[in-house]
């Protein structure tokens, strides 16, 4: 029983330390939060900012469940592709060559590759929401 417990304990202090939880990767806490730092100032819905229109760059809603879903003008419907990370057009930009045109994001902070491996798994895990919906 002392093992069994010992290993538990274990798995779940590596869990944490990775910030996963035990059922998996949890969009909001760990993969919302990159795409609100790195993507979301190109891709929200259209909105006004400073008295003008701003429309989502290539049509890619990033802002909501079904935003992602949709897609963007370029490759709808393939932007997250559930538990195919390699068809995921949204895995494949962050990890071009930054030279590549379709490099994201183009400006500001890049994504890390840990942050690229955690929305590979969340991707691989069948790319869930939870209760988020976002702004639809």
């Amino acid at each position: 029983m002392k093992t069994k417990l010992s290993v538990l304990t274990a798995v779940l202090l590596t869990t944490a330390a990775f910030g996963q939880a035990p059922e998996g990767v949890n969009f909001e806490k760990q993969i919302l939060p990159i795409l609100d730092a790195k993507c979301m100032s190109c891709h929200q819905k259209e909105h006004e900012a400073n008295g003008r229109i701003k429309k989502p760059k290539g049509g890619l809603v990033l802002d909501s469940a079904a935003g992602i879903a949709k897609g963007g003008k370029t490759y709808p419907d393939e932007t997250v592709v559930a538990g195919k990370p390699d068809a995921s057009w949204l895995l494949k930009t962050l990890t071009l060559p930054e030279d590549d045109d379709f490099f994201m994001p183009p400006k500001g902070d890049k994504v890390t590759p840990e942050e690229q491996a955690l929305i590979k798994k969340w991707i691989e895990e069948g790319a869930k929401y939870g209760e988020w919906k976002g702004n639809e």
